[in-house]
């Protein structure tokens, strides 16, 4: 039984009690008890967190808070499953004091191993997350996710199109989309069209088919296009525009080159029918393009015209790519919207795995020796 001066500067008795054989035993094991509860209650705790709060209910009042971000809605649906499916199964038994660095590294590792390093990343995201609430509410002293291993993600080197092998696609593409067989399944004839809005700004797919005319301005002297939003699907909804691209960067104006103001002159003069949505790409049934489908028809073409490797997100690579070589890092990642230039660089812009050319300076260590004068 001890006297103890809580948080709110209260003073209160805390006691606790122990059964064992005998009357040491029994002292040694209460003095032990009465101290963890001191150490407990000197954490300021939340009415809702405490140390004692399992992790599956500090889930459910961390998603309650996630929710109120405004975040993408197929953002939201991948942390819920991995909530769901991973972190409650693998530890939401534990209470927050049992989430040690050492069980939930245990618990990474595992997750690595069964399900892949992807997975183990994302779960360790949404653990963090977590625990940085319950630490916020001082149920916990420090985020423990701060001291686990990393997780071992092997990232594939960055791969982009050059600018002759994107001349090459597109004229590939280009006679793929004349070439159609009267036999076979009608082929589309906008993909191009469609790769060269991704070209021309660096949208991801589901911002592309997203554009509608109200985001287009071809009068402009300096003609522009206005990421709004994204395609997406929504369970018991189907596919929708979600009013905001993946992230607050990316809604952004970007000014046209003259290949993509052509195009979209000509499919405004050839749209003689408007669809509901106002999309510039809407499907052949007038409806929203599934960015699902795109890829399917993509998948198609690239294989035909020889560029197996190439998916939508590689037009993105290709402009920061080409953006990060001729005017620096910081406009490749001004024009992807990105929150830094490392995510730039990480992910989006190919390496040449080349030096810069320095001989002349490093001739200075020949020449202090006479080596190599003339």
């Amino acid at each position: 039984m001890a006297r103890f001066r809580d948080f709110d500067g209260v003073t209160r008795k805390v006691e606790a009690r122990a059964v064992a054989l005998s009357k040491n035993d029994r002292g040694a094991k209460a003095e032990q008890a009465l101290v963890a509860a001191l150490r407990d209650r000197a954490m300021p705790a939340g009415d809702d967190v405490t140390p004692d709060t399992r992790l599956n209910k500090l889930g459910e009042i961390w998603w309650l808070e996630f929710m109120d971000q405004d975040r993408a809605i197929n953002t939201q649906r991948r942390y819920r499953e991995v909530m769901d499916s991973y972190v409650i199964p693998g530890v939401g038994g534990l209470a927050i004091r049992e989430a040690t660095v050492s069980r939930l590294d245990r618990f990474l590792k595992s997750t690595t191993a069964k399900h892949g390093a992807a997975t183990a990343k994302l779960s360790k995201t949404v653990l963090s997350a977590m625990l940085g609430l319950a630490a916020r509410h001082g149920a916990v002293s420090a985020n423990p996710l701060r001291d686990v291993a990393k997780v071992p993600v092997s990232r594939k080197e960055v791969r982009a199109l050059t600018v002759e092998e994107a001349a090459a696609l597109r004229a590939g593409l280009r006679q793929w989309q004349e070439d159609s067989s009267p036999r076979g399944r009608k082929r589309p004839n906008d993909l191009l069209d469609v790769v060269d809005v991704m070209l021309a700004t660096g949208a991801r797919i589901g911002e592309a088919l997203a554009v509608r005319w109200k985001d287009i301005d071809l009068k402009a002297e300096r003609p522009t296009l206005t990421v709004t939003g994204t395609v997406i699907y929504v369970k018991g909804e189907g596919v929708t525009i979600q009013e905001h691209p993946k992230s607050t960067n990316s809604r952004q104006r970007y000014y046209l080159p003259p290949f993509a103001v052509e195009m979209l002159l000509r499919r405004q003069v050839q749209q003689l029918v408007a669809n509901p949505w106002d999309v510039v790409f809407p499907s052949s049934t007038s409806t929203l393009r599934d960015p699902g489908n795109f890829r399917k028809q993509w998948r198609s073409a690239r294989d035909d015209i020889g560029f197996q490797w190439v998916t939508p997100h590689t037009f993105r690579k290709s402009v920061g790519t080409l953006l990060a070589k001729a005017e620096g890092m910081a406009s490749a990642s001004a024009q992807l919207g990105h929150s830094s230039e490392q995510i730039t660089s990480r992910h989006y812009v190919q390496k040449t795995h080349e030096a810069p050319d320095m001989t002349v300076l490093l001739q200075a260590f020949g020449a202090a020796s006479g080596e190599g004068a003339i």
